[in-house]
């Protein structure tokens, strides 16, 4: 990756090395004190024409240094960490709004969690150490509700489902003391994002990842890789159950086709394995849920016939037998009678979600003009909600008729 070393800012004197070794900082530390939010606020010290540059060319591989600064309830609570900051996404790096990520010098200890605050963790996983995170547009819901990734990721955390996940919630973004947008303070999804929740070194870590365009092969042991992949084209499923957590895989599968992801399976996939343990799948990137196909089944949503991908091979290699058939046919059952994706349960996450943005709403939709009104952001979140009424309905009446 490209870096792009700043001269100067404002008294903010950086070193040649990689990350700055000492960054005093003149810009004010009261700043945000006057602001009435009950969100955190984040505040990005970088020099602006290099921040510029970044932003003009989101598709060159750039990094940049900064300090980061984090506000919670008009306190100062992160002061100056360097960091390097890079444009990350894909398509939504069209937007105004473009994606950040954030990569700290030294792995960021977030015991008091200080840095990212969810409601809930996973019981399987830890969040106490951070190595980068990622300041997120939204995505394709960018221009909609802004609350989709969170609030399906929520559902799935409060259903305690057996995967691997991001954590997250809503951060007010300034660059240079400079409004700069609404965005989802997350986790990230990558190598250094597993390798955090596992709580091990990122050498531990295995990890590739399905996009539209490529397989990508992204660290750790790539001839285990090779070979996992290879047994999918062999159906050779003997071995991909030694190397797969079936069970969590399960869960993942029915998440994501009961959502009726459309940005899934052929993209937005990762799997990982820490060391030698099995390969489990990570979910991420939740904004193309309750939109389109919510008519059909979780079979046709897995069955992406126009967009082959090993995805939808490994899943329909496995339900060739039918042990895994009724396997995941009586985890679906046994989640669903439990009532932990219903829209009563996805209606108290958005309203909660809700609550918390809304008055953020005005200054998201005076920056970047999208949504381009607060009365079409409330009709977005209503849209969100009858589609997911009528997702809850199709997928019941399918498993039922089994």
């Amino acid at each position: 990756m490209k870096k792009l070393t700043p001269f100067f800012l404002l008294g903010l004197l950086i070193s040649c090395s990689t990350f700055s070794e000492d960054l005093d900082v003149a810009l004010t530390t009261n700043a945000f004190s006057t602001i009435e939010t009950g969100l955190p606020i984040v505040n990005i010290i970088t020099n602006e024409a290099d921040f510029e540059q970044l932003l003009a060319q989101p598709e060159v591989d750039l990094e940049i240094e900064g300090a980061f600064n984090l506000y919670r309830d008009k306190q100062l609570v992160i002061s100056d960490k360097a960091i390097e900051v890079s444009i990350k996404g894909g398509f939504s790096t069209k937007f105004s709004l473009k994606s950040l990520g954030i990569k700290f010098e030294k792995k960021y200890d977030n015991t008091d969690r200080s840095l990212i605050n969810p409601a809930q963790v996973l019981p399987h996983h830890t969040i106490d150490k951070i190595k980068a995170i990622r300041l997120r547009n939204s995505g394709s819901d960018f221009r909609n509700t802004m609350l989709k990734d969170l609030s399906m990721t929520q559902l799935a955390i409060n259903a305690n489902l057996e995967v691997d996940l991001t954590y997250g919630e809503p951060t007010l973004v300034y660059v240079n003391e400079e409004f700069y947008g609404l965005m989802n303070l997350r986790t990230e999804a990558n190598t250094n994002g597993m390798a955090g929740l596992n709580g091990v070194k990122k050498s531990a870590i295995t990890l590739a990842k399905i996009t539209t365009l490529a397989f990508l092969k992204k660290d750790g042991d790539f001839d285990r890789i090779d070979r996992f992949v290879a047994a999918i084209n062999e159906q050779d499923i003997a071995y991909i159950k030694s190397e797969l957590d079936v069970n969590s895989f399960i869960d993942y599968m029915i998440f994501e086709s009961y959502l009726g992801n459309t940005d899934w399976p052929h993209n937005n996939a990762r799997f990982y394995a820490v060391n030698d343990g099995p390969f489990r799948f990570v979910l991420f990137d939740l904004d193309k849920v309750a939109w389109l196909s919510m008519h059909k089944s979780p079979l046709a949503i897995i069955d992406n016939k126009q967009k082959k991908n090993m995805l939808t091979d490994l899943f329909f290699l496995l339900y060739s037998e039918t042990a895994f058939q009724q396997a995941f046919w009586n985890r679906y059952q046994l989640l669903l009678e439990k009532g932990v994706f219903s829209f009563e349960q996805l209606k108290t996450i958005v309203a909660h979600n809700t609550q918390q943005i809304e008055s953020a709403m005005p200054l998201q939709i005076a920056q970047h003009n999208s949504p381009n009104s607060m009365m079409q952001w409330q009709v977005e979140v209503e849209k969100l909600l009858l589609l997911f009424q009528e997702r809850e309905t199709v997928v019941q009446e399918f498993v039922r008729s089994l």
